[in-house]
């Protein structure tokens, strides 16, 4: 069972921290408090689930980074990309961009 997961991405010099909380049903993006509903977190999840461990690094210059961390009873899982994302990367940021502001 997923109990949380930590989001970071960066760009150049910003950068949004997230930290769901599956048991509390929160989400906090640099600081600030969100309730989340069921459909969000099982969307959140769903979204994830293929997802490989490392899409590697891009060389470019001021690219997008991102970091997820799953905490869950098993442990961690993280995945990791620069540059090269998974297909579905833009409904991942479409979803958390629902919390942007």
């Amino acid at each position: 069972m997923i109990k949380a997961i930590e989001i970071i991405i960066k760009n150049g010099i910003y950068s949004n921290n997230y930290l769901i909380s599956f048991t509390n049903k929160n989400l906090y993006l640099n600081n600030k408090k969100y309730e989340v509903t069921e459909s969000f977190l099982n969307n959140l999840k769903n979204t994830i689930l293929y997802w490989k461990n490392e899409y590697g690094s891009s060389k470019e210059i001021d690219i997008e980074e991102f970091t997820v961390i799953v905490y869950s009873d098993e442990g961690e899982d993280k995945y990791h990309g620069k540059g090269i994302y998974p297909n579905n990367y833009q409904s991942f940021k479409e979803l958390l961009g629902d919390y942007n502001g």
